[in-house]
């Protein structure tokens, strides 16, 4: 067991001595940083209901590998978002609320690439977990919604412009199966967002 714990901290201490003099040396093709922004969603259902968007938000992590122009990032973000829903005018507008998990995929090439300046195109697939949803509101969707599929897939294309360390990407996402069995639905957005990379 000694044995082994020597062999651990001997190679932690080789990494972080050759991490350090590369950083040195150039800056790291890995980068880690914060993001927050606002979406605007819509949730379609069927059954003579209508739907609209409505505004959410989200906020997580986010982590990106470059090589060139080209780049990787990876995020998990907590996200809330609403769409409102109507069976007749007598009704009237409902929220219909989900809060979830995401984590988004997506494969980037800078199309401006500056030092300080670069503007970015993207794409890639998105996977959600629902934690929560609230649909108390429109008892004849509970039933449908108590099937809810927490687990999601989808995809997302968009831009971005960074500056230094600060990002603003606009994004769009859809999703990819339906949110219930019971009708077809599939979830989309639009998100604006900004973000701040630490390293």
């Amino acid at each position: 067991m000694k044995i082994y714990k020597l062999v651990l901290f001997t190679a932690v201490f080789l990494l972080g001595l050759i991490s350090s003099k590369l950083h040195a040396q150039s800056p790291l093709p890995i980068h880690f940083g914060i993001k927050g922004g606002a979406n605007y969603s819509e949730l379609p259902v069927s059954d003579g209901f209508s739907s609209k968007y409505a505004s959410g938000y989200f906020g997580g992590a986010m982590a990106r590998f470059d090589v060139g122009r080209f780049y990787i990032q990876n995020e998990i973000l907590y996200s809330e978002k609403s769409s409102k829903i109507e069976k007749t005018s007598l009704m009237g507008t409902r929220n219909v609320k989900w809060k979830s998990i995401e984590v988004p995929l997506v494969i980037g090439y800078k199309v401006v690439n500056f030092d300080a300046l670069n503007v970015r195109v993207f794409g890639g697939g998105v996977y959600s977990y629902v934690i929560d949803e609230n649909v108390t509101s429109l008892n004849q969707l509970k039933n449908s919604f108590g099937k809810f599929n927490k687990s999601n897939i989808g995809y997302q294309v968009g831009a971005g412009v960074e500056m230094w360390k600060f990002t603003l990407d606009f994004t769009y996402q859809g999703g990819l199966n339906n949110i219930s069995k019971d009708f077809n639905s599939k979830a989309n957005s639009f998100n604006v967002s900004v973000g701040y990379f630490i390293l």
